[in-house]
């Protein structure tokens, strides 16, 4: 990873409408919770994508379909089990080496939490073995971090104090203590996180921080983002260049905040959103796209659930937005951003990614199934997850959206 020295040798194991909104600095309010949350983006239908896609741009590939994977699984005849194992996070050190994070239900009993497996590719995801089982004293320790093909790390996400490492690529760990250092800015492709090691009353609110995966040091950023305005705090987005974005909602608005320079300084801007009675705005995403550019949402419900979509793009690192065009175009809420666009699909299937700054969409192919997309970090390789009629998996795996491998994942 650039940024950071190699490992030691010695260490011990572990638009219709161009309006530029005005940006400025709302006040910082919010409870703190005494744990930092990992918030994942459930897939809600929403107006999205021109019914007509002949009207659009010309598709950059012709559609292509993906039939089901040697692997997939139909699940049993007679007794079904209630909880089917279920794949997660998904992360590449380079294009051959990537780790898979699954949960194996299917062993839970009683009620007790599923344990966990990592799997592991040598051959760009053609083929997968399985490595060790995550300690169960790790069941909090959500976000994987690859350093290189042997040396990992996962994080506990809820207290922050600590990780499990292997440098062994996942096939033993040992739990090790984040170390607390000097506020610094974030390098490109930090693991950001919710937190600190000093403990922090209940009426206040954590920083956000990143690690260093080497040294295994805790830094606060120089400066905190002041998209913060509920009880949990917002996902933070960082793009392969090292850009921050995060977004947050109040009763009335979106907040966004974003840093060009690891968060020594951020621009803030406020999306006021039309609102009739009985709506209310629920939350805000962004996502960083790099260069520059991110893009953010705000959504609003009201008694019946979601009822629109406004959605907003900067070029110049915050300091401007322009709405983006979401009207009449069904299909689910971005997952992700490629080379500087987003990334979508819909149930029938078919995979869609925007153009032109997400002023419109393109179809890229479609795959078996209506599966849902998943992307760990921006520009990171896409997880294509199809679930049969008994809830069991099926996956793909993309690092450009128009050719789709079948993950064909070993047994339990």
């Amino acid at each position: 990873m650039s940024g950071y020295p190699n490992p030691p040798d010695d260490e011990d194991a572990l638009g219709p409408h161009q309006d530029v909104l005005d940006s400025g600095t709302p006040g910082r309010s919010g409870r703190w919770i005494a744990v930092a949350v990992v918030a994942v983006l459930a897939l809600v239908g929403w107006n999205l994508l021109d019914t007509d896609l002949d009207q659009a741009a010309p598709r950059a590939a012709e559609s292509r379909s993906v039939d089901p994977p040697a692997g997939w699984v139909a699940g049993p005849t007679a007794e079904v089990s209630a909880a089917p194992d279920h794949t997660g996070q998904l992360t590449f050190v380079d294009a051959q080496h990537g780790f898979l994070v699954q949960d194996l239900c299917s062993l839970s009993t009683g009620g007790a939490p599923c344990p966990r497996r990592i799997l592991a590719t040598g051959d760009g995801g053609s083929s997968w073995e399985s490595r060790a089982r995550i300690p169960a004293y790790a069941e909090g320790f959500y976000t994987l971090h690859a350093v290189s093909d042997m040396d990992l790390i996962l994080i506990d996400t809820l207290s922050v104090v600590r990780v499990i490492r292997s440098f062994d690529g996942g096939r033993s760990w040992q739990p090790r203590p984040l170390l607390d250092a000097e506020p610094a800015p974030a390098p490109p492709g930090a693991p950001l996180v919710w937190g600190g090691s000093q403990p922090c009353a209940p009426d206040c609110r954590p920083p956000l921080s990143w690690i260093d995966p080497i040294t295994l040091e805790l830094h606060v950023l120089p400066t905190q983002p002041a998209a913060w305005t509920r009880d949990f705090p917002p996902t933070p987005s960082m793009s392969p260049d090292g850009d921050i974005v995060a977004a947050s909602a109040d009763d009335t608005a979106g907040l966004v905040s974003m840093s060009a320079d690891g968060g020594q300084t951020w621009t803030e801007t406020r999306f006021d959103v039309p609102l009739v009675n009985g709506q209310t705005i629920q939350q805000g995403f962004a996502f960083a796209a790099g260069g520059g550019r991110a893009y953010a949402f705000v959504q609003v419900y009201d008694s019946l659930g979601l009822e629109s979509t406004s959605g907003f793009r900067t070029d110049g690192g915050g300091s401007t937005w322009v709405d983006l065009p979401l009207e009449d175009q069904p299909v689910w809420f971005p997952v992700g951003v490629l080379d500087g666009e987003l990334i979508s699909s819909d149930l029938p299937g078919r995979i869609f990614r925007s153009e032109a700054g997400a002023t419109r969409w393109v179809e890229a192919g479609s795959l078996a199934g209506g599966p849902y997309l998943s992307q760990t970090v921006p520009d990171g390789p896409i997880l294509a997850t199809a679930l049969n009629s008994q809830g069991y998996e099926s996956h793909y795996l993309s690092t450009d959206l128009y050719d789709w491998t079948p993950i064909p994942l070993p047994g339990v």
